[in-house]
């Protein structure tokens, strides 16, 4: 049995195939369903962006008064607890959050929203 070539390009296999040589080459049509493929991978739902942050934790100054994390940048998140989540944390605690940027419409619109996966004290 001849040895399997590997196909596609960097990142095992994902993306289209590598080029073929001789009479194994791709045909017109085949080439318009791999790309026909790509594309639609590419345009599908976009996955939440995974993101580590540390800063401090604060409320924002607007009606609900949401969490949010200011950076060491001074980049401010807003951050979306899970459900049956509470903080047992004041204002002015220093945090590493682990969670996801979501793109979804909030009433306070005060930063980047940061879905909260974990929360931890930066020491």
């Amino acid at each position: 049995m001849p040895p399997k070539r590997k196909r596609g390009g960097p990142g095992n296999g994902r993306g289209l195939p590598a080029p073929r040589s001789g009479d194994d080459r791709l045909g017109a049509e085949e080439l318009r369903e791999q790309l026909r493929r790509a594309v639609a991978a590419a345009a599908g739902p976009r996955r939440p962006a995974d993101v580590v942050v540390t800063g401090t934790l604060s409320r924002a100054d607007v009606e609900t008064h949401p969490l949010v994390l200011t950076d060491e940048r001074g980049e401010v998140w807003e951050l979306v607890l899970p459900a049956r989540w509470s903080l047992d944390a004041s204002p002015g605690a220093r945090v590493t959050v682990r969670g996801d940027v979501i793109d979804e419409e909030s009433s306070t619109q005060v930063a980047p929203r940061l879905r909260v996966r974990s929360l931890s004290r930066a020491d």
